[in-house]
């Protein structure tokens, strides 16, 4: 399970449209699956569900949108060089009041030493890792978009033959920015 924001279509077109060439080993993301993880979660007990919610909405009533995000400039490797990701900046803001707003349903098992890194990952290496050349060929693909956030998603994911598939649980939006974080409590 994870909180997660979502791309726009016109952003998952152009992601879908991303030339990476025939690259042995690599596993490319489809448009549908591609979100940035506010916050990953793992195994929760379906007891816990309603709880997450009620924290993600406190989240969401504390985080004025729509969040504008920038996507790019750039591909780039994680530092394991198996997940082939942009960076995306703008949602620092929301992933910090996710992670407060639900520590205390679902406890941080990395104690808050990960720190919230935006990102679309497009791709992963297969088993085991790409070559130099096939990585560098890779990174450094040039894209930008810019798309605007205005809701939290908690979303399951189970596996299947054809890769995860996704299922939103809850879609909490977020305060409008003309009204002050007291007025969406009442």
């Amino acid at each position: 399970m994870f909180v997660a924001a979502w791309p726009d279509d016109s952003t998952l077109k152009r992601l879908s449209s991303l030339k990476l060439g025939p690259a042995q080993g690599l596993s490319l993301v489809g448009p549908g699956q591609c979100h940035i993880t506010l916050r990953f979660l793992g195994d929760v007990d379906d007891d816990l569900v309603p709880a997450l919610v009620d924290a993600l909405g406190a989240a969401a009533g504390n985080v004025a949108g729509p969040v504008h995000c920038e996507v790019g400039p750039r591909t780039a490797w994680f530092s394991g060089e198996r997940v082939l990701q942009i960076p995306v900046a703008g949602l620092d803001e929301a992933a910090d009041a996710v992670r407060s707003a639900t520590v205390p349903v679902v406890p941080d098992t990395n104690h808050g030493t990960t720190p919230f890194t935006g990102h679309l990952t497009i791709a992963r290496s297969k088993g085991r890792r790409l070559n130099g050349s096939a990585r560098a060929a890779l990174a450094g693909i040039p894209f930008f978009a810019t798309f605007d956030v205005d809701c939290l998603d908690l979303v399951t994911s189970q596996s299947s033959t054809e890769g995860p598939r996704y299922t939103t649980l809850a879609r909490l939006p977020l305060r409008p920015s003309h009204e002050s974080p007291s007025q969406t409590l009442g």
